[in-house]
């Protein structure tokens, strides 16, 4: 039975589709909307060929002034001219860092939703590779897929696209949203508020590319504008025909370019990293077509010379691509603050411990990707409609406190990695069942053989890596 509350969210990705799926099942809210500020559904996996494939300021970016917040019209509602500045995707980083080649990397098994399979579709792509088995799905497959749990749950209605969230202000007991919409082909934006009881932000992590201030790395980039790019931006594969390229970053994006590229650069790509992920090692970067180098030290603007701290260097380098991965950023909602690529104040990742009435799904890692959202989205559900309880803001607290002080107070917490089933069960315990006459979702107890498919697909990149590296050295030989 509704009750007369109402939820915001914000992002229509695979977060935002599981989140609106578990409210709506609940019954409890009179108003549910989902604000995206994209011109589609799909989030992350949304790839836009239309828009410029750069950095808009790569000096804005290290001095951490990219994604700043806007200026909101005086009175509202109203309408103003398009500015790029406010309105141009490219400078708002409203975009994906999906590219045209990206594909899953967690088993499809795994990481759908508990009632929403992945479609067993293997692109031809993946079929050259890993045969017509592949446990890998384009991005178009896994954008549908986000889609059509919006269909299937007839939610499409309650999606405003092209819209972004510019400012959200709790007043009393209130969320106060300003939001704009931004439609393709008009010339004006249009402005207006809305009230809600609950924000819930799943608007995601993989939009705002995280740079390290390199000595030397912003005279570099004026010196040779367009020879300095970062995953988010990953062009056609045939950009990188012929060139002389760096590839920075010890994680996915980084050595998934890689083996992308390897086969069409000029001489061994050069991959710079401290170390590599601890989850894959050093098995992605070991190729004949790969040459390993330390982290770059300093970029030298007047000859273009490249050097790294273990004292090599790089000449006659057309490309430097950083694959090091993204930044959280929330400029319209003060709230939400950021510290040492966490967000400090949330119970499980999930609940402000201060205000009860804002919440984020989707903001932590190696969780087997979507599905942990799912387990999010449902204990939040059931706790903004009143049949689930938090613990005290004390426990909540501790909670953070004890985490901080295991993993540290920095991204590494953020990571469900190996504790699996810990964190899935303390969700499933939050949520509980639902409740009866309810449509409400139920979370499976966590099986382990969760666990090991993950596990079984590591091992299993890890040994297309050995055998593409030991092909590639006997035909040398």
């Amino acid at each position: 039975m509704a009750t007369g509350k109402r939820v915001a969210i914000v992002g229509a990705g695979p977060a935002g589709a599981l989140a609106t799926d578990a409210l709506v099942k609940e019954g409890a809210f009179d108003t549910i909307r989902v604000f995206e500020r994209q011109n589609k559904i799909g989030g992350t996996w949304l790839y836009n060929d239309e828009h410029a494939h750069r950095i808009p300021s790569l000096r804005a970016l290290i001095e951490h002034r990219a994604d700043a917040p806007v200026s909101i019209p005086s009175s509202l509602p109203c309408q103003t001219a398009k500015e790029d500045v406010v309105s141009s995707p490219e400078f708002r980083y409203a975009d994906s860092g999906c590219h045209k080649h990206l594909h899953s990397n967690v088993p499809p098994v795994i990481q759908a939703s508990t009632q929403e399979p992945i479609p067993q579709v293997v692109s031809e792509h993946m079929k050259a590779q890993h045969g017509k088995d592949a446990p890998f799905r384009h991005r178009e497959v896994m954008r549908d897929w986000v889609e059509s749990i919006f269909i299937n749950g007839n939610n499409m209605n309650l999606v405003e696209l092209n819209t972004t969230l510019e400012k959200a202000e709790k007043v009393d007991s209130e969320w106060i949203l300003t939001l704009r919409r931004s439609t393709p082909g008009d010339e004006n934006d249009y402005w207006w508020q809305e009230k809600f009881d609950y924000l819930v932000v799943a608007t995601g992590h993989f939009y705002l590319p995280y740079m390290p201030a390199i000595p030397g790395i912003l005279d570099y980039d004026e010196k040779f504008p367009g020879r300095i790019m970062h995953a988010k931006h990953y062009p056609e594969i045939s950009h990188f025909e012929g060139k002389r390229v760096v590839v920075v970053g010890g994680s996915v994006s980084a050595f998934d370019a890689l083996h992308d590229i390897r086969g069409v650069t000029r001489g061994p790509v050069i991959s710079s990293l401290r170390k590599p992920n601890p989850i894959y090692g050093w098995t992605p970067f070991k190729h004949p077509s790969i040459d390993i180098r330390s982290e770059i030290s300093s970029f030298d603007s007047e000859t273009g010379r490249i050097n790294f701290a273990d004292g090599s260097t790089a000449d006659d380098v057309d490309l430097v691509l950083f694959g090091t991965g993204y930044e959280f950023s929330f400029p319209a909602i003060p709230d939400v603050k950021v510290k040492n690529g966490r967000i400090p104040g949330l119970y499980e990742h999930v609940f402000s411990i201060e205000d009860p009435s804002l919440v984020l799904i989707g903001m932590v890692y190696a969780g087997f990707g979507i599905r942990v959202f799912e387990w999010q989205a449902v204990a939040v559900a059931r706790v903004l409609a009143g049949r689930a309880k938090l613990p005290s803001r004390e426990e909540m607290r501790k909670w953070e406190a004890d985490r901080v002080a295991k993993i540290g107070d920095n991204v590494s917490f953020l990571g469900l990695i190996p504790d699996f089933e810990v964190h899935y069960e303390a969700l499933r315990d939050i949520a509980g069942d639902p409740q009866p006459g309810t449509e409400g979702r139920v979370l499976p107890k966590y099986d382990p053989a969760w666990g090991e498919a993950f596990w079984g697909m590591i091992k299993y990149r890890q040994g297309w890596w050995e055998s593409e590296a030991d092909k590639a050295t006997k035909s040398v030989v």
